[in-house]
């Protein structure tokens, strides 16, 4: 296979089965780099990432508080971590103090029992844009945005020409910026990228330009500001959004290339197999090919996620095992040779851990990763454990 360069990317496999048909092992690095696209572009030394996304906040509109499996309570959280509720319009709307939803005395009447039928709440922050061209902002921007806060905007794709849309911030207030690290208390961010804490904007500089794709059959892409129970007195943001007809590749679109897997011709005149992975299990793993021996070069594989239910609502994946090429530090930040990313999010290199949930945007039929190594030294590449989930 033919050597091809390309431009350093800044910033950050259901089982394939390896080709030799050898077991898959694997085992916990120590960490070390991950380089983030998003905001910045900068290498950063972590052991383990852990991210909580506020993708729950809303799915078509009022925000899900319950679980599928009738518990609830603050010892039965939804994968927001936030402590997960009973349905107030169905017959359960109790949730009792052992952490169960019913609708007895004992689920509704007792000294720690929360009837929801009761809970007043504010009406749900969701907006929806229909034109090409428009503004999002913050809840009474240009003034003081309210605390406590998830307020979902969803940017409605047209037709499927629409391949992603463009962001340019006109007017930001926002949290209080790095200096506190990834936006720690407000932010706007878009949850169907991950690190999810790489798309989250704060702070108070104008001007950035950002550009996220649609994923395959989404019907609109949605952003999420969420503002902490703490007020600042800041005044929010307003940020122009664009359509665009135009996404360019290799890494800004939904139609990454893909390579065959050296060593999988079956003789004289065939291909050997494609390094593309279609996943429509529950849960399982993805790997790089011959994991856990050392990955091939100039190697571009997909690996896509079917959505396989409407409850679905995003990948929940934590490390086994998460090797590759260390970042090249340049004037720009960090730059992966090898790297795994989501099209149009951050990348990730080098040897890290994380756990985290990847949010299907509104209509989205599927979801891809794409991997990526170059002509140089490789490394054993990738394990992850994946499970499609329905509380996000």
């Amino acid at each position: 296979m033919e050597g091809h360069k390309r431009s350093l990317p800044i910033a950050m496999g259901h089982r394939a089965k390896d080709p030799k048909g050898e077991k898959v092992v694997g085992r916990r690095p120590s960490g070390q780099h991950v380089v983030f696209g998003g905001l910045s572009a900068l290498a950063v030394s972590l052991v383990f990432l852990f991210f909580v996304s506020h993708v729950g906040a809303c799915r078509s509109g009022p925000r899900i508080r319950w679980r599928s499996d009738g518990r609830c309570g603050a010892n039965f959280p939804l994968a927001s971590k936030a402590p997960s509720e009973c349905d107030p319009d169905s017959d359960r709307p109790c949730c009792s103090d052992y952490g169960y939803c019913g609708n007895s005395l004992s689920h509704c009447t007792c000294p720690d029992c929360v009837d929801f039928r009761s809970v007043i709440r504010e009406p749900s922050c969701y907006y929806s844009f229909e034109n090409e061209v428009g503004f999002l902002e913050s809840p009474n921007f240009p003034n003081q945005y309210p605390p406590g806060r998830d307020c979902c905007y969803d940017i409605v794709r047209p037709s499927r020409r629409h391949c992603g849309v463009k962001l340019t911030v006109i007017a930001l207030d926002v949290g209080k910026g790095e200096e506190e690290g990834f936006c720690q208390r407000d932010w706007l961010t878009l949850p169907s990228c991950v690190p999810e804490t790489g798309t989250r904007i704060c702070g108070n500089d104008t001007g950035q330009v950002y550009q996220y794709l649609f994923q395959p059959g989404a019907s609109a892409i949605r952003f999420v500001f969420h503002s902490s129970e703490r007020t600042e007195g800041r005044k929010g943001f307003r940020i122009r959004y664009e359509l665009i007809t135009s996404c360019p590749g290799p890494y800004q679109t939904q139609n990454p290339p893909i390579s065959t897997i050296p060593g999988t011709s079956r003789g004289p005149g065939s291909a050997g197999a494609p390094c593309y992975t279609r996943i429509t299990d529950s849960r399982g793993t993805i790997n790089t090919p011959y994991h856990p021996k050392m990955y091939p070069d100039n190697l571009d594989c997909v690996y896509e996620f079917i959505k396989t239910s409407p409850d679905i609502c995003g990948i929940r994946m934590a490390t086994v095992n998460f090797d590759m090429d260390h970042p090249l530090m340049t004037v720009f930040g960090g730059a992966c040779t090898d790297f795994l990313h989501l099209p149009s999010c951050g990348f990730l290199c080098g040897k890290i851990n994380f756990s985290w949930v990847v949010a299907f945007q509104p209509g989205a039929t599927s979801l891809k990763f794409h991997f990526h190594s170059d002509e140089s030294q490789n490394f054993l590449g990738f394990l992850i454990n994946f499970e499609q989930v329905t509380d996000c």
